[in-house]
């Protein structure tokens, strides 16, 4: 068995991929949502972590274009920036960072307050914290890996429902038809109350939109980094 031909690009799936940083972030979601489900069986946080692991796993199948192989746009240029393009282009976090720091919304105010909760539970020791800490970064990971995967899906999905003449016509289009529906997935365990959660939503569109911009630009990665940057402030 010639073990050393397996291990290159055209055999092994991993390095066959041409957007690294997303398929990096996409390993950590993977085994992160492995811990928690196995560690948490019968907790909500088990069957959470699942859902979202079968989200990350279903919607990537369905967006490769956007991280596995995205072709060359009309100019010859690939569609799926390299690694340091796709870095720079993760500034643009400052954009949702700053407007949640504007609006001051108290959604992300009892989020902070439930994490500092659960890490004043734990014991004091070095390790238990660096241990909590890894457990808070692999569950964004989570989040963002999924969340961005069902956005780029939804890109795809969006030309199966309308096609318009004119490339920027239907990016728009489809740039529209994948935030609705991902504002709107936001919405599964919460109620759809426009008087409650109206600054929420329009953050959350405002935000879509630079991750989209970002999804479409440069590829998974960038977004996927720039949500999780975006979590990991909240």
């Amino acid at each position: 068995m010639n073990l050393p031909h397996l291990s290159r690009g055209g055999r092994n799936p991993l390095l066959g991929t041409v957007d690294r940083i997303y398929t990096v972030l996409f390993v950590v979601a993977i085994v992160a949502g492995a811990a928690f489900s196995l560690g948490s069986v019968g907790y909500l946080l088990g069957f959470n972590a699942t859902t979202l692991v079968y989200i990350a796993l279903g919607f990537s199948m369905m967006s490769g274009n956007y991280w596995i192989d995205g072709g060359r746009d009309d100019d010859g240029e690939p569609r799926i920036k390299p690694v340091d393009t796709q870095l720079q282009m993760t500034s643009l976090a400052v954009i949702p960072i700053a407007l949640r720091w504007a609006m001051q919304m108290p959604f992300f105010d009892q989020l902070a307050a439930s994490m500092e909760a659960v890490a004043s539970t734990a014991a004091p020791s070095v390790f238990r914290q660096l241990g909590y800490m890894a457990q808070v970064l692999g569950l964004w990971v989570l989040v963002a890996v999924s969340e961005e995967a069902f956005r780029a899906a939804m890109l795809n999905a969006a030309d199966l429902t309308f096609q318009f003449r004119g490339r920027g016509l239907q990016d728009r289009y489809r740039a529209f038809f994948a935030n609705t529906v991902w504002m709107l997935f936001h919405f599964l365990q919460r109620p759809l109350d426009l008087g409650v959660y109206w600054k929420y939503m329009l953050w959350l569109y405002v935000a879509g939109l630079v991750m989209t911009y970002a999804l479409m630009r440069a590829g998974m990665g960038s977004a996927t980094l720039i949500h999780l940057i975006v979590n990991l402030t909240a």
